[in-house]
């Protein structure tokens, strides 16, 4: 299952991931992944808040949904830690489906 939709632009499915959600994301050039909460999700972008190892600091970071059609980013999210569903490079986000 795609976290994506292909219209003519490409697309977070909100349906899929909504604020609140618990992720986990890294990005291609990190050496780890990052764990935090979903902020906001709009068509083009999540904003994740997560706590760094700097302290009592709280920061954020972005998600652009073209990057994730690129497969630039590695994704896990639920919104209960029960059900876990990842985000895979697979054929099927190709065509939308």
């Amino acid at each position: 299952m795609s976290i994506l939709k292909i219209f003519p632009q490409v697309a977070f499915d909100k349906s899929l991931v909504k604020k609140n959600d618990f992720i986990r994301a890294q990005y291609s050039k990190w050496d780890e992944p990052q764990n935090g909460i979903v902020a906001s999700v709009t068509d083009n972008e999540i904003r994740v808040l997560y706590i760094p190892s700097v302290g009592n600091v709280t920061n954020y970071f972005n998600i652009p949904s073209d990057e994730v059609e690129k497969g630039l980013w590695s994704l896990s999210w639920s919104s209960d830690l029960k059900e876990i569903i990842e985000e895979k490079e697979t054929e099927d986000n190709e065509d939308g489906t």
